[in-house]
């Protein structure tokens, strides 16, 4: 029995050193953060010693142009008149990308009636995009990433690890470099950024692991 008690100690111990547990500052609530140790980022098809890190709450929007049916349009344009949310997507030979982005399909007028201009960017090309929306339903704005300068700019791009490009070869009989408008092997953390109308980054939901998002409640409890 004092073995099998020392044994579940253990365990628990070791189970708190991969999770960062603080306590926010207006309920003293705890709330489970992402830590590097309790990441696994192989699975995620990422070099840990290469991983993106995200923007934090509180820092500025980078200066980005966005190319929108054909014109580009400053990102600082957008939320001078309005908060804009931008969630990023790999693809839509994901199936997480298409029940995340499903969802937003069937919400995003509730952003709308918030005065939020919702924004999608993807690596993938516009084919790609049009299946994305077949599959999604999803009649928001989704912007093509061309050259990877946006992926860059959020700080969200990773390249590929040649198993995890493999990977998705065999299963999903997609070949990433292909589907991506810059032909290249990388892709964005699914991260969600909210923007307000001085350029201030006011949520920020970041994690390597794609099975994780931010919601369309998560960002309505932001603004």
């Amino acid at each position: 029995m004092k073995k099998l008690i020392m044994m579940l100690a253990l365990i628990s111990l070791v189970a708190c050193k991969n999770k960062e547990v603080k306590p926010t500052e207006e309920t003293n609530e705890a709330v489970e953060t992402v830590t590097e140790e309790s990441i696994d980022y192989a699975s995620y098809g990422m070099d840990s010693d290469n991983a993106p890190k995200g923007l934090e709450v509180g820092s500025k929007a980078p200066v980005v142009d966005l190319t929108i049916d054909g014109k580009k349009i400053a990102l600082a344009d957008l939320y001078k008149d309005q908060t804009v949310a931008i969630i990023f997507y790999r693809g839509f030979w994901c199936p997480k990308c298409n029940k995340h982005l499903s969802e937003f399909a069937v919400k995003a007028k509730d952003l709308e009636v918030k005065g939020v201009k919702l924004i999608a960017i993807t690596p993938e090309n516009q084919e790609g995009i049009e299946k994305t929306k077949e599959k999604t339903g999803a009649d928001f704005t989704i912007v093509s990433d061309t050259d990877g300068s946006l992926l860059r700019a959020f700080d969200v791009d990773y390249k590929v690890t040649e198993g995890y490009v493999n990977k998705v070869n065999e299963m999903l009989k997609v070949s990433i470099s292909e589907n991506n408008a810059n032909a290249e092997n990388k892709l964005p953390v699914p991260a969600t950024y909210v923007v307000n109308k001085e350029g201030t980054i006011i949520y920020s939901h970041f994690n390597p692991d794609y099975a994780k998002r931010a919601s369309v409640e998560d960002i309505l409890a932001a603004l």
